[in-house]
């Protein structure tokens, strides 16, 4: 197999070939779960260093692309529900212990996207979406209000598994859908209550609630969700630990 090469860059070395690897990740040479060639071998095809290979691959598996487990190798990274839960869910009560959530979804619905969503998922005119409200249960609790929207096109029939949605989506995008969510970006601010939010989660309208608004990105570097998350704050809290 031909090694792909690039035109001299200004980056150290190590990150050439970060960004060299990674290209041939997202571009799907090694399937969800397959081990990636050796250390040595990476640095015979691109005639560098095991250190320098050593450091890009650090940089990869940061970006959660890639896992290394000691002893067997690195690998193309995989939803779980327990990693997508560790990643991505930073809900924690007030003792600091974070618990995997319950779900209940309320309405699961096919339709145009508007203006807004064509914004953020950046998607063409006309482009039709599905949109999920359901609520996350603590303890017992119903303690978030979240809205989901992705595209019908990536994700054709998804409300057909209204009934039978898992907590976590992430992984049902990857095994179902071949979508695999690599990060996210998220905005929080703080907002009140709407009619239908106090209904769901038992509290006044106007009580305040902490906003997640996150878009997920695939490892095609496309947005393929928006998800907008009202948090009740009075015994939680989001917590994010930053390396």
């Amino acid at each position: 197999m031909a090694t792909r090469t690039r035109t001299p860059s200004a980056h150290p070395l190590f990150m050439q070939i970060k960004e060299m690897i990674s290209e041939r990740v997202k571009a799907g040479e090694w399937k969800e779960g397959e081990a990636l060639p050796s250390e040595f071998d990476f640095a015979r095809q691109y005639g560098v260093s095991q250190g320098t290979v050593r450091k890009a691959v650090a940089e990869i598996t940061d970006e959660k692309l890639v896992v290394r487990f000691r002893g067997k190798g690195t690998f193309v990274a995989t939803h779980t529900h327990e990693r997508e839960h560790s990643h991505f869910f930073h809900i924690v009560d007030n003792d600091g212990v974070k618990v995997l959530p319950g779900t209940q979804v309320l309405t699961c619905r096919r339709r145009k996207a508007n203006k807004e969503i064509e914004s953020h998922l950046k998607l063409s005119p006309g482009t039709y979406v599905v949109i999920i409200e359901r609520i996350r249960i603590l303890n017992g609790q119903a303690i978030i209000f979240e809205t989901i929207i992705v595209s019908d096109e990536i994700f054709p029939g998804l409300c057909s598994l209204e009934e039978n949605l898992p907590n976590e989506l992430y992984p049902i995008y990857e095994s179902k859908y071949q979508t695999r969510v690599i990060r996210a970006d998220e905005c929080i601010r703080a907002v009140s209550a709407n009619t239908r939010e106090a209904e769901v989660l038992g509290v006044d309208v106007g009580t305040p609630l902490l906003e997640v608004d996150r878009i997920a990105i695939s490892i095609k570097e496309i947005p393929v969700e928006w998800r907008r998350s009202h948090c009740l704050t009075r015994d939680h809290y989001y917590k994010n630990a930053i390396n």
